[in-house]
């Protein structure tokens, strides 16, 4: 089975809050690929894990497959999966057809579209992104442990007094930043009735779109609703499809925090 390894903030924790990690999570899904979830936290992703892969600068998601080979980054996994499951839907074609009857233009060109928008609001970067400054109270509270909390407020992974600037920021004028983020998909939505972001079926750029819902769900329920679900009816019950899609499984996840 393979293993998925996901930021959590405990061993037994299904509280899974990486937006990236959650573009794998339900790529495994869309391609009926078992796995079992590892939660780790961001000391664990720099040390037993970049030991036993070999790979010093391993981020999450991270995959280990049955012969002990490592796969990280999202989109990364995301085109080996769309190569190594061939007879399951294309993640990058949005027509719920199998990989193997997918036109390499077609698959081409839903690559580029997923890329783009994984640069965009898939990204954390504040430099042109909200999400992370706008959830970082709720995210620090997630932190546990004294050693990891040293890590996780350090000057050295956040720059000089980073942690203090983020928490002082202006949460009110985040919030506004984040609504005009989600705005372009309510337009689209309301463009495209009844279809996913990828196309007729949910793809790769669903599943981005919807790993900075889960982020933001996973650390603030009632902030994201503000957010998401109450920017119009369209994006509302696109989050619901892709809530209740493979068999409820993140909506599960969202039930049980």
């Amino acid at each position: 089975v393979i293993k998925l390894y996901e930021l959590a903030p405990s061993p037994t924790s299904t509280r899974y809050y990486s937006p990236t990690t959650w573009k794998t999570r339900m790529g495994l899904l869309h391609k009926n690929v078992g796995f079992e979830t590892v939660p780790i936290n961001f000391l664990d992703l720099r040390g037993d894990l970049a030991i036993r892969s070999g790979q010093t600068n391993i981020t999450v998601p991270a995959i280990e497959l049955p012969d002990g080979t490592f796969i990280y980054d999202s989109f990364r996994i995301a085109e080996w999966l769309e190569d190594n499951y061939p007879e399951a839907p294309s993640l990058f074609t949005g027509d719920g057809k199998p990989s193997r009857d997918a036109h390499p233009e077609h698959v081409a060109t839903g690559k580029n579209y997923a890329r783009l928008i994984d640069l965009g609001l898939g990204a954390s970067k504040s430099e042109w992104a909200v999400w992370y400054d706008l959830f970082f109270p709720q995210l620090d509270q997630q932190i546990i442990g004294e050693e990891q909390r040293i890590y996780f407020t350090s000057d050295s992974r956040l720059g000089p007094h980073g942690y203090q600037k983020l928490l002082a920021l202006d949460r009110q004028e985040l919030t506004r930043r984040a609504k005009m983020n989600v705005q372009p998909l309510v337009e689209f939505l309301r463009e495209h009735p009844n279809q996913y972001f990828q196309g007729t079926h949910p793809g790769q750029v669903d599943y981005i779109i919807f790993g900075r819902y889960a982020y933001c769900r996973m650390l603030d329920p009632v902030l994201t609703k503000e957010i998401w679900n109450e920017q119009g009816e369209e994006l509302s019950n696109w989050i619901r499809k892709l809530s209740q899609a493979y068999n409820g499984h993140a909506q599960h996840l969202f039930d049980n925090l």
